[in-house]
């Protein structure tokens, strides 16, 4: 009896162990099969950098003499010519009159504005301008020009002593309104700029070629401002014709004009600005100075003083606004080659998802700088799930986005093979 017992236990405690086996080899089975799979390994090769218009942007001529800057909204700074040389600007100031005008007495486009009555001291004004030899428009005490009327005989024959009656009748008197001038060009960054005449007469009245780049983003970013330095011609009340001096207006495709200015001591100056379109909502805005031109003996015959003046203006900015192009996102895409790969052995080829229309800018011969992020990705996983993404990075403002997606479905992996890999 006393064997039976041992043979009892011994019998219990061996299939006690194989429970606990069995119990184990269970656990294990289960905690391999229910374990994910591991992750698949994403392969995504592209070239560095995407040619995204393959023709070079055209060179853009500057003035072998004089100053020279030019600007445009997509890329800033792209040609300039002693851009930081301090220079008497002539009746370019007047652009910064009317802006100073316009702060005080704003305007909607097409409006008239305030009527203002010319007195005795605005006839002086006159005859003082005629005496000096400078640009002018006869008025005579009693007659009334609206704000429109002042400034389009401000900006388009470029009358010297307008500006001085516009300086009066805004602040009271010449030596405030000059304030306003210089407080103005300062709040602005032009920190080169000084202003010692609303005219532009006075040789102290100086800039810098990069300095008045800044003034016509001004002048273009008011919409008033923009229209009346368009204006090819206009009439005022007693029918005097005003003829705005920029030959361009009217000439040259998607010119917007600004100021012209010369004084003996300045040279040929022009303050002007360009745009194009190049696709519907997409535009491009080009802004340019052009200082210290001497003048022609041969050329134009209207306005020999002004010098290669427009001749730079206009050739720089018709440069300047052929080196972009629309482009359109559908139609971009580098090329790509990568694999998902898994450990049992499944694998799927990478493709580029369809990317939506979507039309951008960009500067001729740009190149995209290309960035790859690969996302975790475990199996199954369909064809067409997204793997990973491509950024082709322009500039600071511009940035396109490519989905990479698998091109066929990828099993999960078997429970076998989950059973016994290690």
């Amino acid at each position: 009896m006393a064997r039976a017992r041992g043979i009892s236990w011994v019998w219990i405690a061996f299939l006690a162990v194989i429970g606990a086996l069995l119990i184990a080899a269970g656990t294990f089975v289960t905690a391999k099969l229910v374990a994910p799979a591991p992750p698949a390994d994403v392969s995504i090769n592209v070239p560095a950098t995407l040619l995204v218009d393959g023709t070079a942007p055209p060179s853009i001529p500057v003035p072998t003499r004089g100053s020279f800057a030019l600007a445009t909204s997509l890329s800033g700074t792209l040609a300039s010519a002693n851009p930081a040389v301090v220079r008497p600007i002539g009746s370019v100031a007047k652009a910064m009159t009317a802006l100073v005008v316009l702060a005080a007495h704003p305007l909607a486009r097409g409006m008239s504005g305030p009527e203002v009555t010319m007195t005795g001291a605005d006839v002086v004004l006159y005859r003082q301008a005629v005496a000096q030899g400078g640009s002018n428009l006869r008025v005579h005490a009693g007659e009334i020009l609206t704000e429109r009327d002042l400034l389009l005989a401000l900006l388009l024959p470029s009358a010297d002593n307008i500006a001085e009656t516009l300086a009066v009748w805004v602040s009271g008197n010449r030596a405030s309104f000059i304030a306003r001038l210089n407080a103005t060009a300062s709040a602005m960054g032009m920190t080169h700029t000084h202003f010692a005449d609303p005219s532009g007469l006075s040789a102290a009245t100086v800039s810098t070629a990069g300095d008045l780049v800044a003034l016509a983003r001004a002048v273009t970013a008011n919409a008033a401002l923009t229209e009346l330095v368009g204006v090819r011609q206009a009439a005022l009340p007693d029918g005097t014709v005003l003829n705005n001096l920029d030959i361009l207006l009217g000439t040259q495709p998607g010119w917007l004009g600004i100021k012209t200015g010369w004084t003996g001591v300045a040279g040929g100056c022009l303050l002007f600005a360009a745009s194009m379109v190049y696709a519907p909502g997409r535009a491009i805005t080009v802004w340019g100075a052009v200082l210290g031109q001497p003048p022609l003996t041969a050329g134009d015959p209207q306005h020999p003083e002004l010098g290669e003046a427009f001749v730079y203006g206009r050739s720089a900015a018709v440069a300047a606004l052929r080196g972009y192009a629309a482009v359109d996102l559908a139609g971009l895409s580098p090329q790509l080659s990568g694999s998902i790969s898994t450990r049992w052995g499944d694998s799927s080829l990478v493709l580029l998802a369809g990317h939506a229309a979507d039309v951008v800018l960009v500067r001729s011969g740009a190149l995209l700088r290309i960035r790859v992020t690969t996302l975790a990705t475990h199996a199954p996983l369909p064809g067409g799930a997204n793997v990973g993404e491509i950024t082709g990075v322009l500039d600071a403002k511009t940035s396109i986005t490519w989905k990479v997606v698998s091109a066929s479905d990828i099993a999960g992996p078997s429970p076998w093979w989950k059973l016994f890999s290690s």
